[in-house]
């Protein structure tokens, strides 16, 4: 009877509660995000380039994480006529896929081959700037008419529709690539987006009425304005307008409770997995299996164990609370690293490494969705919550950054047993700090 009654539940969570539209925007988020990363390094490695250019072109990811500069403007701002027709958010999601859609006709009409790199760099630079132009125009979509406890459940389906884009844009561009060149799958992926356009029309533009922060924030401007000088109108227009919306967001975070400990949560949750995450092919390579294999059981087996985790995290998270979820999926994915130790050890046993793939991605498919839920409830739907969103993310790519950066030497250093061996022991300081915040009761989410 119990167990009815919990099934009753999920099936109430996910598909008689109209959250399903999240899976489309996931699905659109998701489709750019490898084609400006691996799979241009694939294609670039495939044209000859360089192995230095290719790490350089990492740097090209930056417009995507400083999409907190402008975000403000987005939400302050229509987008020229766009806005007028569609609405202030929707104008700026059809912007961002118009301007995907160029960026992606951009590349695919590159040749790195015969030393095309600055056009190709060029669009591959508009590509990252409109997809963190996209990521801030759907974040109000996210949250439109959600409770803050269907907060797990929404993110859940959000990160299934971004692993399925994923997975759409790397399967396919590199099926396309390999039977019809690279050109045609970059072209084939930008209509792909441009058809995504058509969800986000028939999706309701979200409001979000003015609230206790928008009054908050407007004393902050006249205050700053008092104490601002200028000799030009233009000028003090200009400061008054930056104040709003770059200072005032992020000052309104800092009076939240344990603000500092929040964001340090933001940047050590992820540490471990990320660490990880960068290693496992390496580590299968020196194991003696093959590319299909790895394709076969990573690629694909992965990232439906990865989908499959993602959906349970969103209703765990559901039945006992974002924290909780947070401490007790983090756990199981460090303990899950010691699944890999055991397949350094028994060595080319792919039983062993179906199981191991199995455990490490469901438990990384919760910790995932319990992440994007614990953002939400950072940010909610309050006035410029796209900006704080934009802001933490920052912190956690930082974060990614430099883990990833250090992850090889920690490997050649400790070997691939000691290594996933003592891998667990990076989850201990966000896990400190989770629970000190619970056993408090400091903050309440």
């Amino acid at each position: 009877m119990k167990f009815a009654s919990v099934w009753s539940d999920f099936v109430k969570t996910y598909f008689k509660t109209g959250i399903g539209s999240r899976l489309f925007m996931g699905f659109s988020c998701g489709i750019p995000f490898l084609l400006r990363l691996t799979i241009l390094d694939l294609w670039l490695k495939e044209s000859g380039v360089s192995n230095t250019m290719i790490g350089l072109v990492t740097l090209l990811h930056w417009p995507f994480t400083l999409k907190f500069l402008w975000a403000p403007f987005m939400e302050r701002t229509n987008f020229p006529i766009l806005s007028r027709i569609f609405g202030r958010r929707c104008g700026w999601a059809v912007a961002s896929q118009l301007l995907l859609f160029v960026g992606l006709m951009g590349m695919a009409n590159s040749d790195p081959q015969s030393g095309d790199m600055t056009s190709l760099m060029l669009f591959a630079s508009l590509v990252a700037f409109a997809d963190g132009c996209q990521d801030m125009s759907l974040y109000a979509y996210q949250l439109d008419g959600a409770k803050a406890k269907m907060f797990g459940p929404i993110a859940g389906v959000f990160v299934l529709g971004y692993r399925i884009g994923m997975f759409f844009a790397k399967s396919g561009a590199l099926y396309l690539a390999h039977y019809l060149g690279w050109s045609a799958a970059y072209a084939t992926m930008a209509f792909s987006v441009f058809l995504c356009t058509f969800f986000i029309l028939c999706a309701k533009e979200p409001e979000i009425p003015p609230n206790e922060q928008l009054k908050r924030i407007e004393q902050m401007v006249k205050s700053h304005e008092k104490h601002s000088r200028s000799r030009f109108e233009f000028t003090r227009v200009i400061k008054a307008t930056i104040f709003e919306c770059l200072v005032c967001p992020f000052k309104m975070f800092m009076q939240r409770k344990c603000w500092k400990s929040l964001i340090a949560i933001v940047v050590l949750f992820r540490t471990g997995d990320m660490i990880t995450q960068k290693m496992v092919k390496p580590f299968f390579v020196d194991l003696g299996f093959s590319m299909l294999e790895i394709a076969n059981v990573v690629q694909v087996f992965g990232t439906v164990a990865t989908m499959l985790g993602g959906v349970l995290g969103g209703f765990f998270i559901k039945r006992i609370g974002i924290m909780k979820a947070m401490f007790y999926a983090s756990v199981f994915h460090a303990i899950s690293c010691f699944s890999y130790a055991l397949l350094s050890e028994m060595g080319r046993d792919l039983p062993l490494l179906y199981a191991t793939v199995f455990i490490e991605n469901i438990t990384g498919g919760v910790v995932a969705t319990a992440f994007i839920a614990f953002l939400y409830t950072l940010c909610g739907k309050n006035y410029y919550a796209a900006t704080q969103y934009a802001l933490l993310w920052a912190f956690y790519d930082l974060g990614g950054m430099v883990c990833r950066t250090f992850s090889g030497v920690l490997a050649d250093v400790l070997g691939w047993t000691k290594f996933f061996i003592f891998m667990p022991l990076a989850f201990i300081p966000s896990l400190v700090i989770l629970h000190s915040l619970m056993a408090r009761r400091r903050v309440y989410i």
